[in-house]
């Protein structure tokens, strides 16, 4: 008998082959998939009666794109006596198709001795799908503008350089970087700032060729991957447009908001490219463009190539100063005007390689980038802490308050921070005031919500907070009020020209006079002159630190100005 022309299975055929059917349907058909029993659920499920399922074989009722899925699982399970599961979509009576979850093993042929049949328990898993489907989404998408994130980003551009072997072409990826997104975010709130983002992402969208890949990796930080271009000018080009694409207005609540983004470019001919290092070259590109005024594109080129080696042989240094002891920790006196005390001292990190001392200039910007930057704070502090208290306990000079450090805005995201701070002066029985946090204005301006928390909570502590170099970075006064501060200093590109430029010394004066309205003390950096001096004491500058009352320089060479009662105007004038 053949097994097409078979009759359909009664049910007292089905006893004890059936076994529980509660919520799924049970099909039985034999090897070449032709139904020979479907249970009554299948009415709930697809909608059909088993009537208009017996008789036709499966695949009438599999989605193209699972044929092969369903064949083989069938395959399998007749060839062996073995539990075989599968996953398939199955055709509804309606057109439309339901994810299920088959279950397929052996059973003997109740009519005929020696003959299988495969039963099939089949589950609905439309809901499981939905869960997997979003749970997909999540991993490999950007959950605020849903396009690709870094995940499936570095995904793509491994496979896209596979492919180059098949290729003669460029390919390229682009770092695109909204320009001080911080403020404006700050200004407008998070929310509007996240639709602003969305909006940025749609714009981009529209610049970027079907086949290119856009993803967001963080923040404000979007790239694109593109392939198959006919020169590093094409790949210029795309992130020209994505940056021109950004400056016309955002319309947010009838709001025109404005903005700009800056671009680095990377690119490649070369299948043995590393994918990590072509973002890596095109993140150096994205700084020097925003080095170079911001709202320009710049691409990665041998210049920038010898600056990378550079940086690898700095971070090579840092590593190895942590990892052998050579983290140096010097400091230089601030002394009060006009009686010329030496009131406290600033904290400077030196790396003592081989031969030379290597200042902060050389290294602090490769740490903080390469999050090394952790372990230097972590050294610093605990090498000023203990100096502080070496020289408050042993100092007879009434006028002596301490310490100052400079802290990154990485660091005062640390949530552990103020613990750590706390920890350090309780060891050493330190008064808070003996320790001082000096942090940049580029800190404070890109300073999230909960390293700004931190700084108030420093300073409720009794720790005092300045502001360092002020007027490099945004300089604007207005900002001033809403920090938690207590001193600011003004930078050494004002002080160098005092009594040579009266532009400088009515920036001075502006600059002592608001800080002192703030009821906030003012320190004037890189003092080198007399003249200088004479000047500011005359604008009733409060505190002044440079090269006139010394240079930095380790605990035991500065030991005796800091224990001096007297004076130190008087010998360094």
């Amino acid at each position: 008998m053949e097994w097409g022309d078979a009759e359909p299975l009664r049910s007292e055929e089905l006893v004890g082959l059936v076994g529980d059917t509660e919520g799924d349907v049970i099909a039985f058909c034999t090897p070449a998939r032709i139904l020979r029993f479907v249970s009554p659920a299948s009415r709930a499920m697809f909608g059909w009666e088993p009537a208009e399922l017996i008789g036709h074989v499966l695949d009438d009722f599999v989605h193209p794109d699972d044929l092969v899925t369903v064949r083989a699982l069938h395959s399998a399970a007749s060839q062996m006596p073995r539990v075989c599961v599968a996953t398939y979509r199955f055709r509804c009576r309606d057109g439309g198709y339901l994810w299920t979850e088959s279950v397929l093993r052996q059973t003997q042929d109740p009519r005929q001795a020696g003959e299988i049949l495969l039963r099939a328990a089949i589950r609905d898993i439309a809901d499981r799908k939905l869960v997997e489907a979003r749970l997909e989404r999540q991993a490999t998408t950007d959950p605020l503008t849903g396009i690709a994130n870094r995940t499936v980003f570095m995904d793509r551009l491994e496979q896209a350089l596979r492919r180059m072997q098949r290729h003669n072409s460029v390919l390229a990826v682009v770092y695109l970087d909204l320009d001080r997104f911080k403020v404006i975010n700050d200004s407008l709130g998070h929310e509007l700032g996240d639709r602003l983002l969305m909006k940025v992402a749609e714009r981009a969208l529209g610049i970027v060729r079907p086949a290119d890949t856009l993803a967001r990796i963080g923040g404000d930080e979007f790239v694109v991957l593109a392939e198959d271009l006919a020169s590093v000018d094409e790949a210029r080009h795309i992130a020209e447009r994505l940056c021109e694409s950004i400056e016309a207005p955002f319309d947010l609540d009838g709001e025109a908001i404005v903005c700009t983004a800056s671009a680095g470019v990377a690119t490649t001919i070369d299948p043995e490219h590393s994918a990590l290092g072509l973002l890596e070259e095109a993140d150096l590109a994205l700084y020097r463009a925003k080095n170079r005024g911001r709202n320009r594109t710049e691409v990665f080129d041998q210049e920038l190539r010898a600056t990378a080696i550079g940086r690898l042989q700095v971070e090579q240094m840092i590593r190895s100063a942590i990892n052998e002891d050579r983290l140096r920790v010097q400091y230089q006196p601030i002394v009060e005007l006009p009686a010329g005390h030496v009131v406290r001292v600033e904290a400077l990190v030196r790396i003592q390689d081989e031969n030379e001392v290597v200042g902060p200039e050389r290294f602090l910007s490769v740490a903080e980038e390469t999050g090394l930057l952790t372990k230097v704070d972590e050294f610093v502090l605990a090498q000023a802490v203990e100096q502080a208290a070496r020289w408050t306990q042993a100092t007879t000079s009434a006028a002596f308050q301490g310490i100052a450090i400079n802290v990154t805005a990485r660091r005062l995201s640390d949530s552990k921070f103020v613990l750590v701070v706390a920890d350090a002066l309780e060891e050493h029985d330190l008064p808070p005031g003996s320790l001082a946090i000096e942090v940049t204005e580029r800190v404070l301006m890109e300073a999230s919500n909960s390293a700004m928390e931190c700084l108030r909570t420093i300073r409720a502590l009794g720790v005092p907070v300045g502001l360092d170099d002020f007027g490099t970075g945004y300089s604007s006064l207005a900002y001033l009020r809403q920090f938690p501060l207590d001193f600011l200093k003004i930078d050494q590109s004002f002080v160098r020209q005092l009594g040579q430029s009266p532009e400088s010394v009515a920036i001075a004066t502006a600059i002592i006079d608001l800080a002192h309205a703030l009821h906030l003390s003012v320190i004037a950096e890189g003092v080198e002159t007399d003249e200088q001096l004479q000047t500011l004491i005359g604008l009733g500058c409060d505190q002044a630190q440079g090269f006139l009352f010394g240079r930095a320089d380790d605990p035991s060479a500065i030991d005796a100005l800091v224990r001096r009662r007297s004076s130190i105007l008087e010998t360094s004038t």
